[in-house]
């Protein structure tokens, strides 16, 4: 499984097949007050916070308000690594844009787009 602690090892296909896999399985939007986060209450998580181990998550990393993006945890220096910003990125606005009825089609279409494998586990 990646975390942050791996995520520097990881490569595109690993981190895109583990967010699919993680959205599609678990087929609901990780929200809280109408508002994607990494960590629902429920204990839900978006496409981003399934790279984020228990351990790893810190409850500020969801209190940013319209900040809470990959690239303005990276700038708080909550993540210390930038490597795969932009995929992770990519696969939140899939998780946050869409409802998960449409996410394997638009998981699709990005694995086609950046030339990644669509496999699922």
């Amino acid at each position: 499984m990646i975390t942050l602690a791996t995520l520097n090892e990881a490569t595109e296909q690993e981190i895109f097949n583990q967010v699919s896999n993680h959205l599609l399985t678990q087929n609901k939007k990780s929200e809280r007050n109408d508002k994607c986060v990494y960590r629902s209450p429920e204990g839900l998580k978006c496409a981003a916070g399934c790279l984020i181990s228990d351990e790893e998550y810190n409850p500020a990393m969801d209190s940013f308000g319209e900040g809470t993006s990959w690239e303005y945890l990276i700038k708080r220096e909550l993540i210390e690594t930038d490597k795969h910003q932009f995929i992770i990125r990519d696969l939140q606005r899939i998780h946050d844009d869409y409802y998960p009825d449409r996410w394997q089609s638009k998981l699709q279409d990005f694995a086609e787009t950046n030339n990644l494998q669509w496999t699922l586990n």
